[in-house]
Order: C-alpha cells, then structure tokens, then sequence
C-alpha cells in the first residue's frame, strides 16, 4: 500500500496518487510555486514511419531474437527493417552506458537507469480511454520514439539484457487490476524484480535522474502492489542487491538521512530517495542550502522508501 506524505514548507504542492500500470506508476502531477518540473519534447522533421513488422511471440510480446544473434554476429541480412532500427538503436544506447569489464550489477543498473531517463511514458494509454500508440509495447516505441507503455519498458529492458549476456525473463502480471509487466533477473544465481515503468515518473522532465524503488527487489516488495503467478517464476528472497543498502542510501537516523540527502543533491538535483527502517518516520533534516517542502513514503515488507522533493 502507498501512502504519500506532504509537508508543505513554503507553497502549496498537490501530489497525486499513483496510476497502476494501467500502466504507470508515478506522480501523475507535482506543482509548486518554487520549482518547476516540465517535460518538452521537440519536433523533428522527419519521424519514422509506426512500425508493422515487428516480431512477436506466441505470447504477443515482442520477439527479440533476430536482434540479439544480430547483435552478437554483426550479420544483419535476415533483419526486417524494423529490428534494423531496433538493433541500431539499441546498440547506440549499450555503447552510452556500457563500458568492458562492468559487472552483471553494473549492467543491470546502467541498462535500468538509461531506460527510466531516455523513455518517456506514453500518456495516451492514461487518459480516460485510453489507448496506447501501437508500438508502445515493443522497443520500437521505447528506443525509436522514446515512449512506450510497460511492456514496452520491459521488452527494452528484456533485449538489452540479452544482447548484453545477462539472465532475464519476462514477467506478466497485473497491479491495481490492470495488466502489468517487468523483469526478473539472475545475478550470482539469485533472482530479483526490476520495473523499469514504475521507477519513471510523470510527468517526465529534461534532466530527470533516475530513481531505484523497483530494482532488484524481492517478492516480497513487488507482492505488496504487483500480482503474478509465483508458481511460474523462479523465487526472489534476496535483499543482497538492493539498490538502497549497495549505494549506501539507508538511514537509520536522521544525521545519517542528512548526510545521503545532501550527497544526493549536490548536483543541483532538486530530489533525493533514501531508504528507512520500516514504517519509520526519521523526520525532516535541517539542510543548510535547500528546505524539504514535500516527501513521499513507500513502506515495504523490511524497509521503507523516501523520496524528498526540495527548493
């Protein structure tokens, strides 16, 4: 269950609960009268044309499999024009945020993070009746297009993962009634959840940086607002990788919340998340150049997560 907390400081600020992935997980609206988050988009000359090739499963979801031989032999004679695209573009983006010698983690990060900050909800599927672009659900929407919806985030995420030689599958569920879907993988033999939708906020903002409270958790923390048949997928019971205790962002005080806060905004980044102990409220820290104003507060199964919002 999410709860949002506001604390209003110096102006007014509506926050609005989360949509289900139906398909977004995300502040559906942040206003205030000292800050000022806006997503624009420019308009290019020429677009691509709304793919109608791409390949699908038995499933429905997009099949990844000429891309990635493609990928790994550098043979693209048997690629349709649409996985050309694909392979391009997806090669453009390993090549901005991978490097030799990363570790599966690294990957697994780096992959999360460009896709959370480079892809960009597609917001006709949120409107009353709404109604996704067709190649929302595939990489062509996600890395030609930049928007997609979660099948789109995840499909991405699933095709990087393969090119780039790490376990991952697909997992199809539901959250909040409506259908959802994201990732699972496999590092040091242990499994865990990523879901690159809910950790991309909108609206979505030039610059926005990345946030973590869907990767690499357990079942645990997914049971709590997602629905799948845990029969049909490997166990996540794992704490080992997340995000939280591996960046050294869990709090137990509130010197110790301060500290993370300012090192989380020292870019000029006007958020910052953390983690707590359970249903642990540490409070408001004094910060020297910025005044907290709004914060939200995720209570998992072990821990909680914070996101602040400052001026």
């Amino acid at each position: 269950m999410k709860r949002i907390i506001a604390i209003l400081l110096v102006s007014a600020v509506s926050l609005s609960m989360f949509t289900s992935c139906g398909e977004e997980d995300a502040f559906a609206d942040v206003t205030t009268d000292v800050a000022d988050y806006t997503y624009s988009s420019e308009e290019t000359e020429e677009e691509p044309e709304e793919s109608t090739e791409e390949p699908e499963s038995e499933s429905g979801i997009y099949d990844n499999t000429a891309v990635v031989e493609s990928y790994k032999t550098g043979d693209t004679s048997a690629l349709s024009s649409d996985d050309l695209l694909i392979l391009q573009a997806a090669s453009d983006a390993i090549a901005v945020f991978y490097t030799d010698g990363m570790s599966d983690y690294e990957i697994v990060l780096a992959a999360h993070d460009y896709i959370t900050t480079h892809v960009t909800y597609d917001l006709d599927e949120l409107n009353l009746i709404g109604s996704a672009k067709s190649d929302s659900s595939t990489p062509f929407g996600a890395l030609i297009y930049g928007e997609a919806i979660c099948m789109g985030y995840t499909t991405t995420f699933q095709l990087m993962m393969d090119m780039l030689g790490v376990e991952s599958i697909i997992v199809s569920g539901s959250s909040d009634g409506e259908d959802h879907a994201w990732n699972m993988v496999c590092l040091d033999d242990k499994w865990y959840h990523v879901d690159c939708t809910w950790d991309d906020f909108v609206p979505d903002y030039e610059g926005r940086r990345a946030f973590h409270t869907y990767f690499m958790v357990t079942d645990g923390v997914m049971a709590i607002d997602h629905v799948w048949d845990m029969d049909s997928t490997p166990t996540a019971d794992s704490e080992d990788c997340v995000y939280f205790f591996t960046q050294g962002l869990y709090a137990e005080t509130i010197e110790e919340l301060k500290t993370i806060i300012e090192s989380e905004t020292a870019s000029g980044d006007l958020r910052a998340e953390a983690a707590v102990p359970l249903g642990e409220d540490l409070g408001i820290p004094s910060l020297e150049n910025a005044s907290i104003y709004a914060y939200w507060q995720n209570d998992f199964d072990t821990y909680s997560v914070v996101i602040y919002y400052l001026e």
